[in-house]
């Protein structure tokens, strides 16, 4: 399974943007592109492993539950 590369933006959108087979290759590539983006506009890079590009955008996903605080009914 490869390591899926995403852009995430301030809200919460994903951008597909490459991937990789090997972990420290795409390590760096995410630590390279984090460090080239220089503007405060809340958009990251995340970096994960999945079976398909699908599957990385639903597990990077924010989903309800992500709100809610542990312990809270």
């Amino acid at each position: 399974m490869p390591f899926y590369i995403f852009k995430v933006s301030a809200d919460n959108s994903l951008e597909y943007l490459e991937d990789e087979e090997k972990y420290r290759p795409a390590k760096e590539k995410v630590k390279k592109l984090r460090a080239a983006h220089t503007q405060d506009d809340g958009t990251t890079y995340r970096m994960v492993f999945a079976n398909s590009v699908g599957q990385g955008e639903l597990l990077l996903s924010p989903t309800e539950s992500s709100d809610k605080i542990i312990g809270d009914d």
